[in-house]
């Protein structure tokens, strides 16, 4: 795998450029800033995913609050492949709010990717602390979180639309 490294930074240390391109089996595929052109395909795939549905204008919001914040990656083809929306929280702690990866692509370092560079751009901003949601019935991505240091911090009752409980995770950054 080859990739290009970060590059720019712009006042208070904010990425002005991300472009991560790399050659997987599956053929080329680029990390990037979530663009309004994704938009669309990424409710789509947030809808299959968790099966929520999110007005376009909460995307919007959350990629103007915060742009270095939203990560996609894109296969050849310029299909979606996988996206990562966090917001900040205060200047020092962030949140992920959305982490998907289309089903036929899941296994194959596209969130591992995304966590990563999300990660050390929290770092460059000088964010101490990313916390997130899961379903306590998911045990795959808490699984994922924790090997990348995230901690069961806390339980959030009947957080989900169907009932279901919520634990919080996070990560403290070095």
């Amino acid at each position: 795998m080859s990739s290009d490294a970060l590059k720019g930074r712009g006042p208070g240390g904010t990425l002005l450029t991300m472009f991560i391109t790399q050659s997987r089996r599956e053929g080329a595929v680029v990390v990037r800033h979530l663009a309004p052109q994704d938009i669309e395909a990424a409710m789509a795939l947030v809808s299959v995913t968790f099966s929520e549905l999110f007005a376009p204008d909460m995307y919007v919001a959350i990629q103007q609050a915060w742009p270095a914040g939203q990560l996609v990656e894109v296969d050849a083809a310029g299909r979606l492949v996988g996206l990562l929306l966090a917001i900040k929280r205060s200047a020092f702690s962030g949140r992920i709010l959305v982490m998907a990866v289309r089903g036929d692509a899941r296994g194959r370092g596209t969130g591992s990717q995304l966590l990563r560079l999300f990660l050390r751009q929290c770092l460059v901003e000088g964010v101490q602390e990313v916390v997130l949601e899961v379903r306590v019935s998911n045990l795959r991505a808490q699984s994922f979180y924790g090997r990348s240091g995230f901690v069961h911090v806390g339980t959030l009752p009947r957080y989900y639309r169907d009932g279901e409980d919520g634990y919080v995770m996070a990560r403290r950054m070095a």
